[in-house]
């Protein structure tokens, strides 16, 4: 579930990308294709919604862990 909040909190060029090839496999070119970017932007889209997935996931898991030892 934390995935799918933290997709939604991305702009949405960067979601756009990391769903054509993350999640339905498409290759870069062809990812480039379906958006109308080029390959070079292609790959600053999904450098950038890595970069952020990873914040906010790293965040929220150290959020969920904290809120667990804390109750626990």
């Amino acid at each position: 579930m934390a995935l799918v909040e933290a997709l939604r909190e991305l702009p949405p060029q960067q979601r756009q990308v990391v769903v054509l090839h993350h999640l339905l496999d498409l290759p870069l070119e062809q990812v480039a294709l379906e958006t109308g970017a080029s390959n070079g932007a292609v790959r600053t889209r999904l450098s950038r919604a890595r970069k952020a997935l990873g914040e906010r996931l790293t965040d929220r898991t150290a959020f969920t862990a904290e809120g667990a030892a804390h109750h626990g």
